[in-house]
């Protein structure tokens, strides 16, 4: 994959990921099996830090622009009901 020569701040991938992290476990929790109710946060946190720094491994970003994405996603997703 070739280095993208105008990066943006913040990055949408690790905007979307992390308020899917903090939204779908409320979600996710009541109809997990109960045997892997304890492994949906866990589960779905690693996904979205995993997301994140693809971005960096990938040199699409840089690690401000992940670092404001997540906060950025953690923060709208704090504003949905």
């Amino acid at each position: 994959m070739g280095t993208m020569s105008n990066r943006s701040y913040p990055s949408a991938h690790a905007t979307t990921s992390a308020a899917a992290a903090r939204a779908l476990p409320p979600l996710l929790t009541p109809i997990a099996p109960e045997a892997l109710r304890e492994a949906v946060v866990p589960a779905v946190a690693s996904a979205a830090v995993a997301m994140a720094l693809s971005r960096l491994y990938l040199g699409v970003h840089w690690p401000s622009d992940t670092v404001a994405g997540f906060a950025l996603g953690l923060a709208v997703a704090e504003l949905a009901p």
